[in-house]
């Protein structure tokens, strides 16, 4: 007989409220970081105790600017961040989806799609072997549809399936050098861009938002979308010496969607 599980998992399936500080004295940065999953996952790193340079496409007081599909953005960014103190970890969140059939979706959507998720990933990724040391990490947050596409989705799911191949790339180049490069590919997640999505593949299919987000749901087993702080306690711990031998592998977070 099993113990039973403790009362606050069953209640929220949220991450503790408190991390333990396992990123104590460790910098990081993180793209895509004035909302979703890249605000999550930035809070989560400060609150494990590490400082965190905050980088998204649009900044304000608490977020530089850097436009991850732009190269000498992200290169001139990444240098002065580098100027300013040592690297250890960088989380790749950054991403676009433009969900459309493939008979009607126009090349430049296709274009930017690829532009943001897969050459701002490259792009990221270049400054990471440039400026991470032994110790370091690189994390992609990659997707599901990396790993298995729908409908409407084509795009995208192809954007991130090159993702996952390029942090199978970077794992052999930058393994002798002590840098981990891992990847986190979450299902359905309570972000803006799900609502927009679903918004938007309700319009294409003649759907309502509720039906779409509905049939989402019950794809799941565990019968609800992820919440962006149970993708940011995994980008913590694979970041932590809690995983100092996973090299290499893609973390699926789906709440077991793909297990079907």
């Amino acid at each position: 007989m099993t113990s039973a599980a403790p009362a606050s998992i069953l209640a929220s399936g949220t991450q503790p409220k408190a991390l333990p500080p396992i990123l104590v004295g460790r910098r990081a940065v993180v793209t895509g970081a004035a909302r979703g999953m890249g605000k999550a996952i930035a809070d989560a790193f400060e609150e494990a105790g590490a400082s965190v340079v905050r980088l998204d496409v649009k900044g304000d007081e608490n977020v530089i600017a850097c436009d991850v599909s732009n190269e000498e953005s992200v290169r001139r960014t990444f240098k002065a961040i580098a100027e300013a103190g040592a690297i250890d970890d960088i989380v790749h969140a950054a991403a676009i989806a433009v969900v459309s059939s493939v008979e009607d979706m126009s090349a430049a959507d296709f274009t930017r799609q690829i532009d943001v998720n897969l050459k701002g990933s490259f792009l990221v990724s270049r400054e990471a072997a440039r400026y991470l040391q032994a110790g370091g990490n690189l994390l992609f947050i990659a997707s599901q549809g990396g790993l298995k596409a729908w409908g409407l989705w084509g795009a995208y799911c192809a954007s991130k399936a090159g993702v996952l191949r390029l942090a199978d790339s970077l794992t052999e180049e930058l393994a002798p050098r002590g840098i981990r490069v891992n990847s986190i590919s979450p299902g359905s997640v309570e972000t803006d861009m799900i609502s927009t999505t679903i918004a938007d593949v309700a319009r294409q299919t003649g759907s309502d938002q509720e039906s779409v987000r509905a049939r989402y749901e019950a794809a799941i087993p565990m019968g609800r979308f992820a919440r962006p702080g149970e993708i940011a306690s995994v980008a913590v711990a694979i970041c932590s010496s809690l995983f100092s031998y996973v090299n290499g592998s893609n973390i699926v977070v789906d709440g077991g969607e793909l297990s079907r």
